[in-house]
C-alpha cells in the first residue's frame, strides 16, 4: 500500500471511533468564523472601556473640584477624605486606560493580518494579551473581565483546532515578546493620558499627601 495511505490509516486507528461519528455529526464551527467572533466581542468590551472611562473623567473631575473647595475652605478632614476617594478612583482610571490601549493594539493585530496563517499567529500574543488584560480589571470590571474570559476561550479553542490539523504547536506558553511590548506600552499610556487630563499639579501633590 501507498505510505501515505498507510499513515492516514493508523491515524484513524488511533481515533476512537465515537470521537470519529461525533465530529462527523457535529463538526466544530470554523476556525475563521471562531476568530470573527474573538474579534467582535474584543471590539465590543473596547466600547465598553471608553464608555467607563467618560463616566470616570466625569467623576475624576467632580472629585477634584471638592477637594480643592474644602482646602479653600479650610476642612482638612473633608479634603483629605475626598482625596483618598479621588486616588482611589485614579488608580482605576489607570487601569483602564491600560486595558483599552492594549485590546485596541490587540485588535489592531488581528484586522491587519492578512491572510488565515497570520491569523492565527496573532492568537498567541493576543491572548496573553487578554489575559492580562482580565487580571488587571477582575476586581472593579467583573463583566468586561467574564467577556474577555469567553474571547480568550475562543482563542485558545481555535490554537487547538489549528494544531489538531497541521501539527504545529502554537500553546499559550510565557508572554511573548510582542505581547510584552504591547503590554509595556499600554502602561506607559495609560500614566501619560491620565497626567494629561488631570488639572492642577500642585493641588495633586496635597491629594497625595
Amino acid at each position: 500500500m501507498p505510505e501515505d495511505f498507510n499513515k492516514n490509516w493508523q491515524k484513524q486507528e488511533k481515533t476512537p471511533a465515537s470521537e470519529r461519528l461525533r465530529e462527523q455529526v457535529v463538526p466544530p464551527p470554523p476556525m475563521k468564523e471562531r476568530l470573527e467572533t474573538a474579534k467582535k466581542k474584543l471590539s465590543e468590551e473596547i466600547t465598553q472601556l471608553n464608555r467607563v472611562n467618560d463616566r470616570l473623567n466625569q467623576k475624576d473631575k467632580t472629585l477634584y473640584a471638592q477637594v480643592v473647595k474644602a482646602y479653600e475652605e479650610h476642612d482638612n478632614a473633608r479634603a483629605q477624605s475626598l482625596a483618598a476617594e479621588l486616588a482611589e478612583l485614579r488608580k482605576v482610571e489607570s487601569r483602564t486606560q491600560y486595558g483599552k490601549y492594549a485590546l485596541e493594539r490587540a485588535y489592531t493585530k488581528i484586522e491587519v493580518a492578512k491572510d488565515y496563517g497570520e491569523l492565527v499567529a496573532a492568537m498567541v500574543p493576543v491572548g496573553q494579551i487578554v489575559k492580562n488584560v482580565k487580571s488587571a480589571l477582575v476586581d472593579f470590571l467583573p463583566s468586561t473581565s467574564n467577556a474577555l474570559g469567553e474571547i480568550d476561550a475562543i482563542m485558545s479553542d481555535t490554537l487547538v483546532s489549528f494544531s489538531s490539523l497541521t501539527g504545529e504547536s502554537l500553546a499559550m506558553g510565557p508572554t511573548s515578546e510582542d505581547a510584552e511590548k504591547i503590554l509595556s506600552e499600554a502602561a506607559i499610556v495609560a500614566e501619560s493620558k491620565l497626567k494629561e487630563k488631570l488639572p492642577g499639579s500642585d493641588v495633586g501633590e496635597q491629594v497625595r499627601m
